[in-house]
């Protein structure tokens, strides 16, 4: 069985200018879970991916060990997990 996670990514606009205002990028949103608890941040510190137990980037297609699910399930992410 394989343990697909996926993370959420949101449009964020980087101008203000009146035309490329309508342009924007697709930011990825990353899960950090240490023990069992679970935070998403967009813009993840170094500091803060070094003190995760487990560090998922977003915007990326993360295939799960069986370990990673269990952590993932834990902290209550496990809505963003397909199973294949």
């Amino acid at each position: 069985m394989t343990y697909t996670l996926t993370m959420p990514s949101v449009p964020r606009m980087f101008s203000k200018n009146i035309l490329l205002r309508r342009y924007h990028v697709d930011a990825g949103q990353a899960l950090l879970i240490t023990g069992t608890t679970g935070t998403v941040s967009e813009w993840p510190s170094q500091t803060q991916i070094a003190a995760a137990d487990f560090y998922f980037p977003g915007g990326h297609l993360n295939v799960l060990s069986g370990t990673e699910y269990a952590a993932v399930v834990a902290a209550g992410y496990s809505e963003y997990v397909v199973t294949t």
